[in-house]
């Protein structure tokens, strides 16, 4: 029933507040639940921080009945086996990610709301650096103006990424959508910097990023063109 209730407030329905603390104080007071109430319990203390974190979960309304599941299941695997007594708490907090190297919609948007600012920057003190004068006083050369500009799509790209996750609209359509054209504009840039040592530290700072980000095959692809930069001396 709680499962139930849980899975209609976090795709729209009501819940009472005084209804939902009694839930709240059953399933994290109760020794016979052996501790394994869903995590988020002890998290949101009142409806309006629950539907918060409901929102942070995802936008679409399956992938939510399915956290709501996925939480639920080890509580209600350990009521269905019919022991009786208090049960030992598992020993802590276990995300997917740990053992399948996938992350979740929660881990990913914490990842691009912490890292992409860092990019960003990274990426406008880079474009500061190119556009300064050469030694003789001339404009940046033809290569390095065309990198230039794509790191200024880059930037954008990251920037609409940041947008949609502050939003909560950080969708697997918007993910599929705007990796790969970040991917695009960051190997371009590489590549009309290749010589460069400047961008041989952004691109391990991409590295990082796309890897954080959930775009393991963009971040060794970054990897592998930075080990083969040749930096002049």
């Amino acid at each position: 029933m709680y499962q139930g209730d849980m899975i209609e407030f976090f795709t729209g329905s009501k819940i009472d507040g005084q209804a939902y603390s009694a839930m709240r104080k059953e399933l994290l007071e109760d020794p016979r639940f052996g501790g394994l109430a869903p995590k988020f319990f002890r998290r949101c203390r009142d409806t309006g921080s629950l539907w918060s974190y409901a929102k942070s979960v995802d936008s679409s309304w399956e992938p939510r009945r399915k956290f709501i599941r996925d939480e639920f299941e080890p509580l209600l695997s350990l009521l269905e086996t019919g022991w009786s007594g208090p049960k030992a708490a598992m020993p802590g907090p276990y995300d997917t990610n740990a053992w399948t190297g996938i992350q979740g919609s929660i881990q990913q948007t914490k990842a691009i709301k912490t890292l992409i600012p860092v990019a960003q920057a990274t990426i406008q003190v880079l474009i500061d650096h190119l556009e300064r004068p050469s030694h003789n006083g001339g404009p940046p050369l033809d290569e390095v103006q065309g990198a230039i500009e794509q790191l200024r799509s880059l930037h954008r790209a990251l920037g609409q990424l940041l947008d949609a996750a502050d939003e909560g609209k950080l969708t697997s359509e918007v993910r599929n959508g705007l990796l790969p054209e970040i991917a695009r504009y960051g190997k371009r840039a590489a590549r009309a910097l290749k010589d460069d040592p400047v961008p041989y530290a952004l691109t391990a700072l991409l590295l990082a990023i796309s890897t954080a980000c959930g775009a393991p095959g963009v971040g060794g692809y970054l990897g592998m063109v930075a080990m083969s930069m040749k930096k002049k001396d």
